[in-house]
């Protein structure tokens, strides 16, 4: 099967790429005078109308009005997209903000993926996302409990990572701190540097031949355990810059845009979205329905994975229009994704 380049001729390539750049920066239908100034009217504007005509058959164009003008599909931007060279650096302004980042010494990863949001949104001039790992791809370090009452204990799990993820637990029995502490020690010693999908296999074999007097503190770390793997709506995600939507063309329809800031608060649907490029190294590009998203229709979110730990990625990324600017938006993520991971090789 064809891909997508090979389906077009060379002409055809300059005309449809031509039409989705001034399209990205003038958001309004283009008409073939304005393909043949920009060709240097090298070919005839007849020309390219017959030109456009084809690329409307093919579904990369549609013409919106009865004007000569037509508009980019999202089959068009995934053409242009894929189309694009490897990108190389942002420009200059962008890197020294982004370097900026290099300079702070950070105390929390929390901190980093804050500062990552919001310099990314200031950057692109969209709403950003920042999604963290999934706790089960990170590394225990220490664990710490906290006797609040009689009944309740605090568990506090610290990632290699710096990450802290703290949860109350009720208790069927009243645990002394004394006991706390010897588990503390234990937990410590036997598990630090395992990924806590093993801690929970552990802890169920060690549940078998230790002492009663741990069997209830057992079930209450394993079911803490399993809430922290398994509750994806617990996982931070960092948003920024929503209010830049505000403005912008195609969100001059109050509904529309009411429609992805609830697309934005859907963290949970987010989350599962970019989870599917965790692992995937340089730069995914999601174009409008590819979502699969209410309220999504007509957007891209541009995202890059970043590594916080040994196996352990989150996701950073830009959201906007389809028209946005991919040539000078996408050396950005990436660049920004870098510099998350180079941050947190050094803490």
């Amino acid at each position: 099967m064809k891909g997508l380049r090979d389906i077009l001729n060379e002409r055809e390539r300059s005309v449809l790429e031509l039409i989705v750049e001034n399209y990205i920066v003038f958001a309004e239908p283009v008409g073939s005078t304005t393909i043949a100034n920009l060709m240097k009217k090298k070919v005839s504007s007849a020309t390219i109308r017959s030109v456009m005509g084809e690329l409307e058959e093919l579904g990369f164009l549609f013409k919106p009005h009865a004007v000569a003008g037509r508009v980019p599909t999202p089959k068009a931007f995934r053409y242009y997209v894929n189309s694009l060279p490897i990108p190389g650096l942002p420009g200059k302004k962008e890197l020294k903000a982004l370097e900026t980042m290099l300079r702070i010494r950070y105390a929390y990863t929390e901190e980093v993926m804050a500062d990552a949001s919001r310099a990314l949104a200031a950057i692109a001039s969209f709403p950003s996302i920042v999604v963290e790992p999934r706790v089960d791809t990170m590394l225990f370090k220490e664990v710490e409990f906290v006797r609040m009452s009689r009944y309740t204990i605090l568990i506090v799990f610290v990632t290699t990572s710096g990450m802290v993820h703290k949860r109350f637990v009720e208790s069927n029995e009243d645990i002394d701190q004394a006991t706390l502490d010897d588990m503390k020690h234990y937990m410590n010693e036997r598990f630090s540097g395992l990924c806590f999908h093993v801690i929970k296999e552990s802890i169920i074999q060690d549940m078998d031949r230790d002492r009663r007097a741990f069997q209830d503190l057992y079930r209450k770390i394993q079911d803490t355990l399993d809430i922290l793997v398994g509750d994806e709506e617990k996982r931070e995600v960092y948003i920024e810059g929503a209010s830049k939507m505000i403005g912008i063309p195609e969100f001059s329809d109050v509904e529309k845009l009411k429609e992805l800031f609830k697309a934005l608060e859907n963290k949970e649907r987010l989350i599962q979205l970019l989870d599917q490029y965790q692992g995937n190294d340089g730069i995914n590009v999601i174009l409008g329905s590819e979502s699969d998203m209410k309220g999504m229709e007509g957007m891209s979110i541009i995202a890059s994975a970043y590594r916080i730990d040994r196996d352990s990625y989150g996701v950073l990324g830009i959201i906007g229009p389809m028209r946005m600017n991919y040539s000078r938006l996408i050396p950005i993520v990436g660049y920004t994704a870098r510099t998350v991971t180079d941050l947190f090789k050094t803490m």
